[in-house]
C-alpha cells in the first residue's frame, strides 16, 4: 500500500522458487512497455558511501543508488521520493507484475519529479559480503500468505476480505511469478537495514539544489523508521534526454 505519497516501503521478497514448481512461462506475452511522453529526462545519482579497508584495498559500501524521471510538464511544488519495502528495489515503482505502469508513471504523469531509490546493500547500491553482514529471502510460501493471497490461509481475522491482487496469488500464477522473480536478497540485520536507510536519506537530504526542495509524506511508524525530516532539498542529477515516443 502506497505510504500516503513520497516515502513508501513494500513488503517483498526474494528467493528462488523450488524445483519441484515450475514458473509460469513468461515469455508467452510481449514484454511489457509503457507510454513515456509524461518524462522530459530520467537520470541517476549516488549518496552516501564510506571507504572500508586499508590502503591498496579499499573499497566503498553504504551507498544509495537514487533514479530520476522530471516531468515534460511541471506541476507540483514538491518531488517525491519512493522508498521500497523489504527484498525490492526501485522496479516496485517502474510497472505492475501484471504488465500495468507503476506508480513513477502515474506520478510523473501528474507533474511530479520522481525519485526512487534502490535501498543500501542492495540492488543496484553495492553489498559486500564481508563488511555488510548475512543476507536474506522470503519464501515464496510466505508472500502467497501474507501479501498476495492471504485470504486462503486466514493467518488473521481481516485475511479472508483481500481482493486486491491480480490473478491467483499463487506459485505457478504467471502473475505472481512475475513479481516473485523480482524479488532480491536483502540484509538479514533489521537493525542495519533501518540504520543504512536512515543515514542514506539523510546524505540525500544534504545534496542540495538550492532551487528544489523535497518534501516527504509518509506514515509516523516510516518517518521514525527513517529518522528524517518531512522536508528536504534534492541533489543535482545527471541528465539524458528521452526521445519522444
Amino acid at each position: 500500500m502506497l505510504c500516503r505519497i513520497v516515502i513508501v516501503a513494500a513488503l517483498l521478497v526474494p528467493a528462488s522458487i523450488g524445483n519441484s514448481t515450475r514458473a509460469a512461462d513468461r515469455t508467452a506475452k510481449p514484454v511489457p512497455s509503457y507510454d513515456q511522453s509524461a518524462i522530459a529526462h530520467r537520470g541517476y545519482f549516488y549518496v552516501g558511501g564510506a571507504y572500508v579497508g586499508k590502503p591498496g584495498e579499499q573499497r566503498m559500501h553504504e551507498q544509495m543508488y537514487v533514479e530520476v524521471l522530471t516531468p515534460r510538464r511541471s506541476r507540483q511544488r514538491y518531488p517525491l521520493v519512493l522508498v521500497h519495502g523489504a527484498a525490492q528495489t526501485a522496479t516496485n515503482w517502474m510497472g505492475t507484475p501484471d504488465g500495468r505502469p507503476g506508480w513513477a508513471d502515474y506520478f510523473v504523469a501528474q507533474g511530479y519529479t520522481v525519485y526512487m531509490v534502490d535501498q543500501p546493500a542492495r540492488g543496484r547500491s553495492p553489498w559486500l559480503p564481508d563488511v555488510d553482514g548475512k543476507l536474506a529471502t522470503f519464501a515464496a510460501e510466505a508472500i502467497e500468505s501474507r501479501f498476495t493471497a492471504p485470504e486462503a490461509f486466514n493467518l488473521w481475522p481481516q485475511a479472508k476480505l483481500h481482493s486486491q491482487w491480480p490473478g491467483t496469488g499463487h506459485i505457478g500464477d504467471p502473475v505472481f511469478d512475475a513479481f516473485y522473480a523480482t524479488q532480491v536478497p536483502y540484509l538479514a540485520d533489521g537493525a542495519e537495514t533501518q540504520r543504512l536507510n536512515q543515514q542514506a536519506v539523510a546524505a540525500l537530504s544534504r545534496s542540495s539544489r538550492p532551487d528544489r526542495r523535497l518534501k516527504m509524506r509518509c506514515s509516523t511508524q516510516r518517518r521514525r523508521a527513517l529518522g528524517v525530516s518531512p522536508t528536504f532539498r534534492s541533489p543535482t542529477i545527471r541528465r539524458s534526454a528521452i526521445p519522444p515516443s
